[in-house]
């Protein structure tokens, strides 16, 4: 199955954003433009506990499911699973197309956001948008409206780490540094550390990357946005002028997990077809033990404020982090 996932991701790229002729195309494009650029593969190595990055610290206006969004750890997992004994681990063999997108960068940071239940209400994760292309942000997180966005990863599970535990249950295993931290820094400098939410349903494995961003003259930017997506690998089920409609358009790649030797990461801007990304080399490489963190569960994460016992400081750190959330939602230039 993994073997069949892939060769239908190396498609993608070669026959995505199939072109009309020129006259079809508005605004008009030289149909043979494409340009590559490779970029430095810089992931994250920072090693973890026996759980990996299972209660730690996460900021959830970082990168979805992304090692650089875990700050430090919350929860004494070692001790958590010798007294309360409920820290599962399962093995997942699986690969898989995850698809998402949207009319534009607060739409798709809400699917995202939608993803995990304690982000449900807000429109978090918006450094996976800007992280993959500069031009998304025209100031702090007020994103370039023009843009619409999609993503179709290729993803490879190995292992799951979860929590059976109520939030008031984990609250009597925090580490002695959070617990210290709490007490003696500022609501301020714990989200620096920490991050706004505490990781509770990890899964771990490896990662090919594959996000989307054009403009359109498309009046329907939601069937824009689903089109430039699905393109390369539904080409038969999408209407050829519809997709002449979407310009300007990118797409950023990056390996995740697997050996390091192999990563790699790139921009292609193009205006008609696409080439081909050979990773057989990578995904031959991909195994549980250099696996790294790629996505949540349902309730894999938890809002930091909830693991507080001290009704002060829980109050305190609860007044700056909503607000921090809050002001750091993605939203658009008006």
């Amino acid at each position: 199955m993994r073997r069949q996932l892939l060769i239908g991701f190396c498609a993608l790229l070669t026959t995505s954003m199939i072109s009309c002729s020129s006259e079809d195309i508005e605004p008009v494009e030289n149909p043979d433009f494409i340009q590559h650029t490779k970029l430095p593969v810089t992931e994250n190595s920072r090693q973890f506990g026996t759980y990996d990055a299972l209660g730690y610290g996460y900021n959830a206006t970082g990168e979805y499911g992304n090692v650089n969004a875990v700050g430090l750890q919350v929860i004494d997992t070692d001790k958590f699973n010798a007294e309360y004994r409920h820290i599962d681990e399962e093995l997942v063999s699986s690969a898989e197309y995850n698809e998402q997108y949207g009319k534009d960068a607060v739409a798709y940071s809400k699917v995202l956001s939608g993803k995990v239940t304690a982000t449900q209400s807000l429109r978090m994760f918006g450094k996976t948008i800007y992280s993959a292309f500069g031009t998304a942000l025209l100031n702090d997180l007020n994103f370039n409206p023009e843009y619409i966005y999609g993503s179709r990863n290729v993803t490879i599970k190995f292992s799951r780490y979860r929590f059976f535990a109520t939030s008031s249950e984990l609250s009597n295993y925090v580490t002695p540094d959070f617990l210290n931290d709490i007490q003696n820094k500022t609501p301020e400098q714990i989200v620096a550390e920490y991050g706004t939410h505490v990781t509770t349903d990890i899964y771990l494995g490896a990662q090919m990357d594959i996000l989307f961003q054009a403009k359109t003259t498309n009046p329907d930017r939601e069937r824009a946005a689903s089109i430039g997506i699905k393109t390369g690998f539904e080409p038969n089920s999408i209407d050829a002028r519809d997709a002449a409609k979407n310009y300007d358009k990118k797409v950023y790649y990056r390996t995740r997990g697997g050996d390091a030797s192999e990563a790699m990461a790139g921009m292609y801007s193009f205006s008609g077809k696409a080439p081909t990304i050979e990773i057989a080399k990578w995904q031959s490489t991909c195994t549980k033990k250099n696996s790294v963190l790629i996505d949540f569960g349902d309730h894999g994460l938890v809002i930091i404020y909830d693991l507080v016992k001290d009704p002060q400081r829980k109050a305190l750190l609860k007044a700056y982090v909503d607000d921090y959330l809050s002001k750091n939602q993605v939203t658009l230039k008006s």
